[in-house]
């Protein structure tokens, strides 16, 4: 189904000849005037050259009588029709070779059927006008706030860059958490708020600036004086801790904001505004509330994409690889398991991080077929070993996109039987961030893994801020304590102590303990007099292909 914008456009385009002689500014009104006379003129001599009214030539004047109704609307159309009835008046005969006046009766009925034409058609201007106004306003207003739209905007932008040799300030405002208000409020009560907002914003903006709509939860300014952003900035801090009422429901929203320059950032409003959200959502800006773009923002955003595009193409044709890391016990030093950890080099980008790519994944659905490509190559791995006797656990990180994939939990079921791996000898780990971001949540698909046989970790324990909670209210089975701790026992007592204590908790719950990042044989030593349960690191051993792994995995079980 066609966006009603886009009817709305493809009507304005259709009827762009007809705007230019309805809506004229007034140098086209001079230049039409004069074209009107020159016709009234031409008309005449027509009618005088070809003999008379008696022949059918006078009709021509009809053109300019027409013309001055849709230019000069009402007034204008019946003025002309008085000026053509006063030019075919009995001052010009019926018949020029006879020179036979005009009856009374003849000149004075054409002057009123001239007249008549003339006020129809600036009736017709007129209802036309306000058809073409109604659409304009349609396609460059949004319809929820009265605010102008992206047109809008795109139509202001033009006047404001025409009549500065100044630069301009795009501001754009991102509404947070709007999909989780419209699943408290529903979609009528986040109409309500969005409009309200949109009020107070329109106030604080005022007359510095001319407001608009990106999207319900977007917003742009126009904002010609660098010193208005910082006022427009003050006072929409001031909004945001002023709560709504929606409903009875007290609300406060959440703002954030991206700056882009013009003519510095870009020349196109389109542009300036997707640079000003590119700067708002990148990751490392996440903790900040106003944001500027600068040009390595649109590199990094060109980067990603190609990624995307990238990885889509590396899954499809199986470009991906695995490695493993050896995970051992540090009582022991016998073999623990692996971690499978994904590797890609991609002939045009080439080497690509799992950090540069895996959460671009994770924003996408991608990060779907990504896991069931990663299932399916461990599990085979995993299968291989067990033909030599070799089989131990393998662990896997999942993503929290992962389990909004109701399907998740039968892929997994499947691979398990397809290979005939023992459910408890998988490890599924998730990272304390995607923890903390909806415990509830996943909560639940931790239970339905423990349900399935699995074991769980909990990945990067310790950077959290409620560590201990998910120990408590989460059905985990081992914790790996972040290497930013690992690395500093040797010198940071209150790394030391952070490590001591969240060994002796784990425990004291039956939870086991891996140290991450174990890169020292003091590092070491000291876990293991903590009694800390396992460790993998560079010490240990780097991650390895499934072959060399393969090898690992052999001498070490022969020890």
């Amino acid at each position: 189904m066609r966006e009603p914008l886009n009817d709305y456009s493809n009507t304005m385009d259709r009827f762009n000849v007809y705007k230019y002689f309805i809506f004229p500014d007034k140098k086209t009104k001079y230049l039409l005037a004069f074209l009107i006379s020159s016709l009234f003129i031409l008309g005449y001599v027509i009618v005088e050259n070809t003999g008379g009214t008696e022949f059918a030539y006078l009709h021509v004047l009809y053109i300019p009588i027409i013309l001055s109704g849709f230019v000069f609307s009402t007034r204008g159309g019946i003025l002309a029709g008085i000026i053509a009835g006063l030019l075919m008046s009995p001052l010009m005969p019926i018949n020029n070779a006879y020179d036979l006046a005009q009856p009374f009766f003849s000149w004075t009925v054409r002057m009123g059927f001239y007249t008549l034409v003339g006020a129809l058609a600036g009736m017709g201007s007129f209802v036309f006008r306000s058809y073409l106004e109604e659409l304009e306003l349609k396609q460059t207003t949004d319809a929820l706030t009265g605010l102008p739209n992206l047109t809008g905007l795109t139509e202001r932008f033009s006047e404001l860059i025409e009549n500065t040799s100044k630069g301009l300030i795009i501001l754009v405002v991102e509404l947070f958490h709007i999909r989780a208000i419209e699943s408290a409020l529903g979609t009528e009560g986040t109409r309500t708020l969005l409009k309200e907002f949109s009020e107070n914003l329109k106030k604080v903006v005022d007359l510095k600036g001319t407001l608009g709509v990106l999207q319900a939860h977007q917003f742009a300014i126009l904002v010609p004086d660098e010193h208005n952003v910082s006022e427009i900035l003050r006072n929409c801090e001031i909004l945001s801790q002023e709560p709504y009422h929606i409903g009875n429901i007290p609300l406060f929203v959440e703002m954030r904001f991206g700056i882009a320059r013009y003519p510095y950032d870009d020349r196109d409003l389109n542009n300036l505004t997707r640079k000003a959200l590119i700067a708002i959502n990148l990751p490392k800006n996440q903790a900040e509330q106003v944001s500027q773009f600068d040009k390595g923002m649109d590199d990094t955003s060109d980067r990603n994409l190609l990624i995307l595009h990238q990885l889509k193409n590396a899954i499809d044709n199986k470009l991906l690889a695995l490695e493993y890391q050896p995970k051992v016990y540090l009582q022991t030093d016998k073999v623990l398991g692996f971690e499978a950890l994904i590797r890609w080099q991609d002939p045009v980008l080439g080497s690509v991080s799992p950090e540069d790519f895996i959460p671009l994944a994770e924003e996408t659905l991608l990060i779907h077929p990504l896991t069931q490509w990663l299932l399916d190559t461990a599990l085979n791995q995993m299968h291989e070993w067990n033909k030599q006797a070799l089989l131990v656990p393998i662990s896997i990180n999942f993503a929290m996109k992962n389990f909004q994939n109701p399907s998740v939990f039968a892929t997994l079921t499947q691979f398990l039987e397809l290979y005939q791996i023992p459910q408890h000898m998988l490890e599924i780990e998730v990272t304390e961030t995607s923890v903390a971001s909806s415990l509830s949540t996943i909560a639940l698909a931790l239970t339905k893994l423990r349900e399935i046989g699995l074991k769980i970790a909990i990945d990067d324990f310790g950077t959290g801020q409620a560590s201990q909670q998910y120990l408590l209210e989460l059905p985990i089975d081992v914790i790996k304590i972040d290497k930013v701790f690992v690395q500093s026992i040797g010198h940071n007592p209150a790394a030391a102590a952070i490590v001591k204590n969240a060994i002796l908790l784990a425990h004291d719950l039956n939870v086991k303990v891996i140290a991450e990042g174990v890169e020292t044989r003091k590092q070491y030593d000291l876990l293991k007099q903590w009694g800390c349960d396992g460790g993998q690191g560079y010490l240990i051993g780097r991650s390895m292909k499934g072959r060399d792994a393969t090898n690992w995995l052999k001498e070490k079980l022969s020890q």
